[in-house]
């Protein structure tokens, strides 16, 4: 994925003008990488991942993906939204296929795939539950799942854990990093990970990407040079701790302008 001097914002039909969201933003997703991206509130990170789903136009610069730029929502990528917004008349299963059953690709390969994913997020068993029996983690790992299934090149995931109690937050952040080692490293699934929680972010990533305050610039990109597979064991371990202070102080700066990031060591390498 290519992202180059990539210009994005909105226009207001009341006003007639454009509001700039992200300014002049350039750097490179490899592929089978997952990046995580924080900044400041209203700094434009969502609108750079619809941008990237092509729900929202670019005003000039390239975002590419495989080689072609992105002008409009296409199957080769997948977007987890905050909210898992399943559909209520759907069970597990339907509601996991849906994306299959839509580009009529839900034949004997396809409901094997979806049985596979209900297996790789731990909902056997709740094959035939419906949304308003599950719980808002189980809700969740539907949502991923059916991201999942269609077998997309990018996942994107814009704060899908928010809206989750702390302690299943956690889990989930557990679960996601499971899933997508199992299912995604080495099989072309890279992915775009937004959100404010500086751990979380270090705890998913191979490298995080610093916005600046809106219009949204790149400030830093961060590698986190942390072994994989990754459990919650790695949060309590000096490198990880070390990683997550510069980071945030790093996002600090940007709302605080006095404040500025100390260097860090080896562990989390600035490359960009």
């Amino acid at each position: 994925m290519v992202v180059d001097d990539l210009k994005l914002g909105h226009w207001s039909r009341r006003s007639d003008s454009f509001s700039l969201a992200c300014d002049g933003l350039t750097f490179d997703v490899a592929e089978n990488e997952f990046v995580a991206i924080v900044g400041p509130s209203g700094c434009g990170k969502t609108t750079f991942l619809t941008a990237l789903a092509g729900l929202t136009p670019v005003a000039s610069g390239r975002l590419e993906l495989n080689g072609e730029q992105i002008a409009g929502a296409a199957p080769d990528r997948s977007l987890v939204f905050q909210q898992a917004s399943l559909f209520p008349w759907r069970n597990v299963v339907a509601n996991i296929g849906f994306g299959l059953k839509a580009q009529k690709r839900l034949d004997e390969r396809g409901r094997a795939r979806v049985a596979e994913l209900v297996e790789l997020v731990g909902l056997a068993g709740k094959e035939d539950k419906y949304p308003r029996e599950l719980s808002g983690g189980m809700s969740q790992r539907v949502n991923l799942a059916r991201a999942l299934a269609t077998d997309p090149d990018l996942l994107l995931l814009d704060e899908p854990f928010s809206a989750l109690d702390a302690q299943t937050r956690e889990v989930m952040q557990e679960e996601l990093t499971r899933i997508w080692q199992s299912d995604g490293a080495g099989t072309g699934n890279t992915a775009v990970f937004v959100t404010h929680d500086v751990p979380e972010a270090v705890f998913l990533a191979d490298r995080v990407v610093v916005f600046s305050a809106g219009p949204a610039h790149l400030v830093e990109i961060v590698e986190v040079d942390l072994p994989r597979p990754r459990n919650a064991e790695i949060k309590r371990t000096a490198e990880f701790q070390e990683i997550n202070d510069y980071i945030l102080r790093l996002v600090m700066s940007q709302t605080q302008p006095g404040r500025r990031a100390i260097d860090h060591d080896s562990n989390a390498t600035v490359v960009g």
